[in-house]
């Protein structure tokens, strides 16, 4: 339904002892054609054991349409599941909610947010606030996001020099309305009618906030731009308890579970994933007694 920068391709052949043959020679294509043969291949796929699931790098290639075929007359194409993975491209921000400080007549917030950067209708295409103390506008992506970089668009009309020293800050926190937040860049100028880009280098956040600090100031935005990846998984720890009939005081048994434990977790998309035992496991022998042998 989006555009997507795709990562990779996951396939799950069918579960059968003759026609999984029917995957071999299908083509992964990736792109925003309707025709199947425009769009760029990502993969070819030479054969999927009855059952297995296999993944197919596309190095983030862009395309609303993921398509699998196979080339040739008198074709079937079989399988149980596709899952596809990778973070939206393009301007996050079009799909975020805003909110700004105050109002000034009907320069709303969400002016700065609707993809023309305001100058072609200057009046109506641009968010304003009123000349207060500490104005703020934020944007709300929905989700947590790594933020590479964000595009500010000046007014053109005057009062260019009012975006002088504005703050773009990038976090989760709602503290003092996400102003306290870190610091992505400080704007010394933009030229009327000119966007610049600010480097964020990776930022993780869910809330982009531009604020300028001091009294009797005022905050006009013509267009505000994020770009990065995501949503991005915070890091997080987990730990698990499981039993297990296997000798697990074996050293190579215990790698090669956790080898299983890491691939499940890739194929459902955690990759970057540090796996390892906080305790060397016991071998445990359960006595079972007559009564439930029997049964």
């Amino acid at each position: 339904m989006k555009v997507y920068r795709v990562n990779r391709v996951a396939i799950t052949n069918k579960l059968t002892s003759y026609y999984y043959t029917r995957i071999n020679g299908a083509v992964i294509r990736v792109g925003n054609v309707l025709d199947i043969y425009s769009n760029t291949i990502c993969a070819v796929i030479s054969t999927i054991p009855s059952g297995a699931t296999y993944t197919y790098s596309c190095g983030g290639m862009e395309g609303r349409y993921v398509i699998v075929h196979i080339p040739g007359d008198q074709k079937i194409v079989t399988f149980s599941e596709v899952e596809v993975y990778g973070y939206l491209a393009g301007n996050l921000a079009v799909d975020g909610a805003v909110t700004q400080s105050s109002t000034w007549l009907d320069w709303f917030a969400e002016n700065a947010i609707d993809g023309n950067r305001g100058l072609q209708q200057l009046n109506t295409g641009c968010s304003s606030t009123l000349n207060e103390t500490n104005p703020w506008w934020r944007l709300d992506l929905r989700d947590v996001y790594r933020i590479s970089k964000v595009v500010v668009t000046n007014r053109r009309d005057c009062c260019a020099e009012q975006i002088n020293g504005a703050e773009i800050r990038i976090g989760n926190s709602l503290e003092n309305n996400g102003n306290n937040n870190p610091i992505c860049a400080v704007i010394p100028a933009i030229p009327a009618g000119e966007s610049y880009s600010y480097s964020c280098g990776g930022m993780d956040g869910r809330y982009v906030n531009l604020i300028i600090a001091g009294d009797m100031k005022t905050l006009t935005l013509c267009e505000v731009e994020v770009y990065g990846e995501g949503p991005a998984l915070k890091r997080s720890f987990v730990k698990m308890q499981f039993n297990s009939s296997n000798d697990m005081t074996d050293p190579s048994m215990r790698e090669n579970v956790l080898k299983q434990l890491g691939s499940a977790l890739a194929d459902r998309g955690f990759t970057n994933v540090t796996l390892r035992w906080s305790q060397t496991p016991k071998r445990v022998i359960q006595k079972v007694n007559d009564a439930k042998r029997e049964s």
